[in-house]
């Protein structure tokens, strides 16, 4: 995953969320995020990026690092 990609991400998640930033050891649940949320935002990252997540997956996330992980795992 290049470095643009992931800025990418972060502001789109932020944007989301109406936030500045966020950081990668931001709870997704603190962040405001229910598990719809986090497969939607999935569902639009598969589409925006030509990759899937697993269902088991998009439940494991509790982090927004553990999320950005997945995500450049895919995408190498």
């Amino acid at each position: 995953m290049s470095a643009k990609q992931m800025d990418e991400i972060r502001r789109g998640l932020a944007e989301r969320l109406n936030l500045k930033e966020v950081g990668d050891d931001a709870s997704l649940k603190e962040l405001g995020l229910d598990s719809l949320d986090v497969v939607e935002y999935c569902l639009e990252l598969e589409d925006t990026y030509g990759i899937s997540f697993a269902a088991e997956e998009l439940s494991s996330f509790e982090t927004f690092g553990e999320l950005c992980a997945a995500i450049e795992k895919k995408l190498s």
